[in-house]
């Protein structure tokens, strides 16, 4: 039986989570701190259900601006320091990403705690309606093209000023000289985290240590010795279709809920090889002709794997002490064995062309 997670089980997997939340999104007041965020004089009109997440409560707020004309706001809120975390880091992410891409991702206005119940955080943005289809390639691919070009190179260091989520999953943004390091520094922090979501596996323990002392080196060092070097740009890091949608007034693509780091190009790609994401070949051939590939380019397949294995550890983590979580471990390990064994000798192994 393939280990395979098809498009349709994973949106199973989250259904019932987001319903919910939902649920408990259905009776909300807007708190001052938020109305403060908006133009002096708004008034509310209505606050609705919205997104369904499956790590915050999210809700649409229709709002009169003091000039008459209307708006709607798009509010998520969550309780503890993990929700100060999530929406420090997604206005700090969010506010980068609208600068360079002002058209495609919703304008943030805000991040901060409720006057009215202390350690209940909020994060304020504009509200888009969205289409949930999987955006057409060309057009997507031209957008992240465009803010990875337009940032490469902005920063010559990797990582990023403050933590940032994956759903509810926080990175070591720490900055590092080199890509080597950074991106070990994700992988180190996300092993971490998977492992304390199930029981322990010897196995996975064995695969970690192969992919730090041979995998990861002997396929992103290259990017940076030998002659050859990469320039940090702007990241993405969770562009899957849920994440990635048009605009149903005016079919714009939009990108929303990021989770950025200065980091390789190639690494926002990694999410797109999970056929669970409905992507695939068609998006990373389009993003090669726009963008071409980092050298060395024989390592270009195995350095998207090596990225992908993320994304399969990060939803285990995010199902704890289940079968579905077990499934993406599953995933990860059988792909993680395929890289150890075809570079056991890590960088060591590496010939230059």
């Amino acid at each position: 039986m393939s280990n395979t997670i098809t498009a349709d089980e994973f949106t199973s997997i989250t259904t019932r989570q987001k319903q919910l939340n939902f649920e408990n999104a259905k009776h909300v007041e807007v708190d001052q701190q938020v109305l403060d965020a908006m133009p002096k004089g708004t008034k509310i009109l209505s606050v609705t259900p919205s997104g369904a997440s499956a790590w915050v409560h999210s809700v649409c707020i229709e709002a009169c601006l003091p000039d008459g004309a209307k708006k709607l706001y798009f509010l998520k809120y969550q309780t503890g320091q993990l929700g100060r975390r999530i929406f420090e880091g997604t206005f700090e992410s969010e506010k980068i990403f609208h600068e360079y891409l002002p058209e495609h991702v919703p304008k943030p206005h805000a991040w901060g705690e409720y006057q009215s119940e202390p350690d209940n955080w909020f994060y304020l943005c504009d509200f888009h309606d969205m289409v949930d289809e999987v955006p057409a390639v060309d057009r997507f691919v031209s957008i992240v093209a465009r803010v990875h070009q337009n940032s490469m190179g902005k920063k010559d260091r990797y990582g990023f000023h403050v933590p940032t989520h994956l759903a509810n999953i926080p990175n070591d943004n720490s900055w590092q000289s080199s890509w080597e390091t950074f991106f070990a520094q994700l992988m180190i922090r996300m092993f971490e985290i998977e492992g304390e979501a199930h029981d322990q596996d010897e196995k996975l323990e064995e695969l970690k240590e192969g992919m730090l002392g041979k995998v990861i080196p002997r396929l992103l060092r290259p990017l940076e010795t030998g002659g050859r070097s990469i320039r940090p740009c702007l990241v993405h890091s969770d562009l899957w279709p849920g994440n990635c949608m048009p605009d149903a007034d005016t079919d714009e693509i939009m990108l929303f809920d990021s989770c950025a780091y200065w980091g390789h190009n190639e690494s926002d790609l990694g999410s797109w090889r999970a056929p669970r994401y409905r992507m695939g070949k068609p998006y990373l051939r389009e993003y090669q002709r726009v963008m071409g590939i980092s050298e060395p380019r024989r390592d270009w397949d195995d350095r998207n794997a090596l990225y992908a294995v993320r994304y399969d550890l990060l939803i285990s983590a995010l199902y704890p002490r289940s079968a579905h979580g077990l499934r993406f471990r599953d995933l990860a390990k059988q792909e993680m064995n395929r890289l150890i064994d075809k570079h056991p000798l890590g960088f060591e192994g590496f010939k230059d062309d």
